[in-house]
C-alpha cells in the first residue's frame, strides 16, 4: 500500500511552478513533501493577515542547543553569586574570597557572550529573511 495514495491537482503558473521547485530544491525535498509541510500551517497564518516565520530543524537545533549552553552558563553565575552571598551573611569570607569567587562568576558572564552575540545574529538572520519575504 503507497504511502500516500491520494493526488490532488493545482493549477499553477509557470513563474509558481519554478517558484515551488526552486524552494523545494533548497530545501532538499521534493516537490509533493513541501506541499505536505505547506498543509502544516496554522490557518490562522494563510493569508492577508498572517506574518509567519519559519525555521527550518538545523537553525531550530542551533538555537535550542545555544539556549541551553547559555541556559547553563546563567545557572552557574547565579549559583556562585548565590554562594557568595550565603557565605557573606555567614561571616566565612574574607575579601579575597568574595574578589576570587566575583572573577570566577564574572567569568562565567564573560562565556556567555559568545552565545548571546550568536542567538542574536541568528534571531536577526531570521527577521531580516522574514521581512525579505513579506516583501516579495
Amino acid at each position: 500500500m503507497e504511502r500516500h495514495p491520494k493526488q490532488i491537482h493545482v493549477r499553477m503558473s509557470e513563474d509558481e511552478v519554478t517558484r515551488a521547485k526552486a524552494l523545494a530544491k533548497s530545501l532538499g525535498m521534493t516537490l509533493s513533501d513541501l506541499i505536505r509541510t505547506l498543509l502544516q500551517l496554522p490557518a490562522s497564518s494563510v493569508g492577508e493577515g498572517g506574518n509567519l516565520v519559519v525555521i527550518d530543524r538545523v537553525t531550530a537545533l542551533k538555537l535550542a542547543r545555544e539556549m541551553r549552553r547559555w541556559g547553563h552558563h546563567y545557572n552557574q553565575a547565579v549559583h556562585a553569586l548565590n554562594a557568595i552571598a550565603y557565605y557573606l551573611r555567614a561571616n566565612d569570607m574574607d575579601t579575597s574570597d568574595v574578589l576570587e569567587e566575583l572573577d570566577r562568576t564574572s567569568a562565567r558572564l564573560a562565556a556567555m557572550q559568545p552565545g548571546i552575540e550568536a542567538l542574536r545574529r541568528e534571531a536577526e538572520a531570521i527577521s531580516q529573511r522574514a521581512i525579505a519575504a513579506i516583501g516579495q
